[in-house]
């Protein structure tokens, strides 16, 4: 005896395929935004530790290019977290390393300028705004401590002291970058994807199952 069973899959696979375009491809995109949203506030948060009291526009300065789910539009299946562009000017040498010189971004023509030993600093360690013009407006003047070396803005007090506010350097090297940006994107990624895609399936999945 010969018993010959058939299937029409066909309405099976269609539905498949509806369910996938309706409910499994949005909630990957919702999961992979979450993620990446989950992964730039670590990175936010972890900055702190590696960068001394960075200013809130460093702070602000990592962003998010969130997955738009057009397969043909950039970025389309994809997020990004990255550095802003003004703020990856500077944050490239503590995540990257590197060598800071004349004429870099936030720099002087003869090189960096970083604070002197009688600086007054703001509450993030770094000069204040409009430090150099208002210090030279109150007698401040730009010397050469040494031969062959830029100058350093110092100022004489009453009491015959001279202070160095302010020097130039020829160079700012970052031998050992302090910021591990790329590990700590794609740890928090990896860890925040698998419940993010189920609580995403979750909210994607009609309410009868």
């Amino acid at each position: 005896m010969k018993i010959e069973i058939e299937f029409d899959v066909s309405a099976y696979e269609a539905q498949a395929d509806a369910v996938v375009e309706r409910v499994v491809g949005p909630a990957l995109i919702d999961a992979v935004n979450a993620t990446a949203r989950a992964a730039r506030i670590a990175a936010v948060t972890a900055m702190p530790a590696f960068i001394d009291r960075p200013t809130p526009f460093t702070l602000a300065g990592i962003g998010m290019l969130p997955a738009s789910g057009n397969p043909d539009a950039p970025h389309g299946l994809e997020a990004l977290v990255s550095v802003m562009p003004i703020q990856a000017q500077y944050m490239q040498y503590q995540i990257l390393g590197g060598t800071r010189g004349p004429g870099d971004y936030a720099t002087t023509a003869e090189g960096p300028l970083v604070p002197g030993p009688d600086a007054r600093l703001d509450a993030y360690g770094n000069l204040p705004r409009d430090f150099v013009d208002d210090e030279v407006a109150n007698g401040a003047v730009w010397v050469h401590l040494k031969l062959d070396e830029p100058p350093a803005l110092v100022r004489h007090n009453p009491g015959g002291h001279t202070e160095i506010l302010a020097l130039i350097v020829h160079e700012l090297h970052y031998d050992r970058p302090p910021f591990p940006f790329y590990d700590i994107v794609a740890n928090a990624a990896i860890a925040a994807f698998p419940a993010a895609f189920e609580a995403a399936l979750a909210a994607r999945l009609p309410a009868d199952g």
